[in-house]
């Protein structure tokens, strides 16, 4: 009988583990597709295959957590550096995987340009990329993605960096990419 009460512990027991398994499973997938619009969705399973096994992409990332200030003596220099990444966010990132220094950054182009404003934050976000060297790849929304070219985009684009930086410019903006990127409130894809 007391043999029987073990087998019904230990099988009940593990049933929960199972179940507890299963369930953080299911929330954490949820997490990754919370905020990412059809069009994000559809275009992070290409991304992914795109950038391969040796980089991971990252969701919905924080201009603050990509970049920093460099070269600041106080407080107040700091905050007037970061002040124009404030409530900005990249649709990705994408890191090398064993460094986790940031490669690129990816813009997923689906507002319509008659809006001046996403004009002016799209000329930001590209002078902010340019000043601190940091490639930017912009990808227009499609019902279909070739993936072909999107590997031949991305490759062009992280390779883009070693010719520019040939040609110096003076810096409009006090910031620099951050030297190892950690994950904070981004999402893994």
């Amino acid at each position: 009988m007391i043999e029987q009460l073990w087998f019904y512990l230990a099988a009940g027991l593990f049933a929960i583990v199972c179940l507890v398994f299963l369930l953080k499973k299911k929330l954490s997938a949820k997490t990754l597709d919370q905020g990412l619009s059809h069009k994000e969705k559809m275009f992070t399973s290409v991304l992914e295959k795109a950038v391969g096994g040796q980089y991971t992409i990252y969701c919905k990332v924080p201009m603050l957590d990509v970049f920093e200030a460099t070269a600041v003596k106080s407080e107040r220099a700091k905050r007037k550096a970061l002040r124009p990444l404030l409530g900005r966010q990249f649709d990705y990132i994408v890191c090398d995987v064993n460094t986790k220094k940031i490669v690129c950054a990816v813009e997923l182009d689906d507002h319509h340009y008659e809006n001046k404003k996403h004009q002016k934050n799209d000329l930001l976000v590209e002078d902010i990329c340019l000043d601190t060297k940091l490639p930017l790849l912009r990808v227009a929304p499609q019902n279909g993605y070739n993936l072909v070219e999107i590997i031949e985009r991305f490759e062009r684009t992280i390779s883009a960096t070693e010719v520019d930086s040939l040609c110096e410019l003076p810096a409009k903006f006090n910031l620099q990419v951050t030297s190892a990127f950690c994950l904070s409130k981004a999402q893994a894809a």
